[in-house]
């Protein structure tokens, strides 16, 4: 009996693991921040900014011109997160 427990313990603990979902585009969205930002600052500057969409934008555009590299996709995606996340 304890050892058929043990058993269905296991399966099912298995079984919520393998149902979790793969990495959420959150999660994406913020290791792209940490990969093209911090390697000039910490992110911890941009966590603690409010800015609108378009002063996310200008933010990036400025980054860019910088030497930050973005491609276009990566920048839209980028500007949205910041935007979604660290809004005024």
């Amino acid at each position: 009996m304890k050892r058929a427990s043990i058993f269905i313990l296991a399966l099912s603990f298995s079984m919520v693991t393998l149902q979790t979902p793969p990495v959420q585009a959150q999660d994406k969205r913020a290791a792209l921040l940490e990969g093209r930002c911090s390697g000039c600052h910490p992110t911890s500057l941009t966590e603690s900014k409010q800015k609108t969409p378009k002063q996310w934008q200008a933010t990036v555009s400025r980054m860019i011109n910088k030497g930050a590299r973005l491609t276009d996709e990566e920048k839209k995606v980028l500007v949205d997160y910041l935007s979604e996340t660290y809004k005024p």
